[in-house]
Order: structure tokens, then sequence, then C-alpha cells
């Protein structure tokens, strides 16, 4: 029998969703009207931001509770998930581009690219927007 937090995972979720909202209404800016206002731009830094930490929330969830290979990084979360066939090669792939550009959230977060950040949240909000549906069809399958 697996220990999985299937509250806590859908708590994480839950919040993820209103991220990608709030990801939605920015995009809808446009790029330039995001870098030219300081609170558009950090409110996306945020809910990118945020948005990767509840992936790699999720994914350690998923991870720990149906005892999963350990992950040593934010990539390797996404790269299990993938292999245990949560997520699709695709979507990994976006994921994977979407978690590396944490380092600039979380490490340069002086210096942000705006226009890349911008940029990767047009493209990545289609996968970020299926991680949800396809955590849950997944435990769906493994759980009931």
């Amino acid at each position: 029998m697996y220990d999985v937090n299937t509250t806590k995972i859908e708590q994480v979720l839950t919040h993820m969703k209103k991220m990608l909202e709030i990801l939605h209404e920015l995009v809808a800016e446009g790029e330039q009207s995001i870098a030219n206002s300081r609170v558009s731009t950090v409110a996306m830094e945020r809910a990118l931001h945020l948005s990767i930490e509840a992936i790699a929330d999720v994914g350690n969830a998923l991870i720990d509770g149906f005892i999963m290979r350990d992950p040593g990084s934010y990539t390797d979360i996404v790269e299990i998930l993938r292999d245990e066939r949560v997520i699709d090669d695709q979507d990994a792939k976006t994921l994977t581009e979407t978690v590396l550009f944490r380092k600039h959230l979380v490490n340069e977060y002086t210096q942000v690219p705006v226009s890349q950040m911008v940029r990767l949240v047009e493209e990545s909000l289609p996968a970020l927007e299926a991680f949800a549906p396809k955590v849950q069809a997944y435990l769906k399958q493994e759980l009931f």
C-alpha cells in the first residue's frame, strides 16, 4: 500500500491553478507592458516561481508516496515524473526548461531577464496547465 498525501497534493495544485490564472492575465498584457510595470514583472516572477515550487512539491510527494527513485535536483523530479508516466515526453521537456529558469528567480533575482521570462511563460503555460490533470489522473489510476 502506498502512503501518498493526496490532501497536500490537491492543496498545492489548487494554489498552482491560482498562479496560472495570474500568469494568463499577465501574458495578456503583453511583454512590453510587463517590462514597463514593476508590479507586473514582480507578479510574474512570483507566480512563475510558485508554479515551479508546486511542480517540485507535488513531484516530491508522488516520488515519496510511490517510492520512486530519489531526485537530485528539480530537473530530476520532472525526469522521474516522465519516467513513471505521470507526464508525457513533451510536457517533461517544457517543464524541464521551466524549472531551469528557477535559478534566475532564486539566485539571480536582481537581474531576471524579463523578455526571456515572458516568452518562457507563454510557451510553458499549456504544459503547466496540463500538470494538475495529469497528476490527478495518475493518482486515480494508481490509488483507486
